[in-house]
Order: structure tokens, then sequence, then C-alpha cells
């Protein structure tokens, strides 16, 4: 999954990438799944809008490295 974010992150464009994340939210098939989705797409959402502003822009595999950090988090934050 990592890897697939990195890919979307580093070759879509911000208009994109926010179409992906409203679409996670329409197709959640449960409220808590929705909430989780728009939380983490905004997330990405804001990391796409920093590396826009980055002098230099990271390789896709570490943002593959960085994504899969926050998606281990995520999981540890939700079995709270």
């Amino acid at each position: 999954m990592a890897a697939q974010m990195a890919q979307l992150l580093a070759g879509s464009e911000l208009e994109e990438l926010t179409e992906v994340v409203r679409r996670w939210a329409l197709e959640a098939p449960t409220p808590r799944l929705k909430a989780q989705y728009e939380q983490f797409g905004a997330r990405m959402i804001e990391l796409k809008r920093a590396l826009a502003h980055a002098p230099v822009a990271p390789t896709r595999e570490e943002l593959e490295v960085a994504l899969a950090m926050m998606l281990k988090l995520a999981a540890g934050a939700g079995g709270r």
C-alpha cells in the first residue's frame, strides 16, 4: 500500500490526489472508515503541498519508507 501511495504522491498533480482522496471517502463502507480515509487523505494532501515547496524532491523510495511509517503509526493509533 505504501508503494502505491508513494507513486500517487510522486506521480500525480495535487488536483488528482485530491480527487482520489474524495473517491476513497465516497466509497468507504462505514462511517468510521470514511473518517479515517478523510484524515489520512488530508495528511497526504498536506504532504504533497509541502513536497511542492521542498528544494529537493524525495525519491519514490524515500516516500515509500515515510508512508510505511505513517501507516504503522496510524494502525497503532487506531487500536486505542
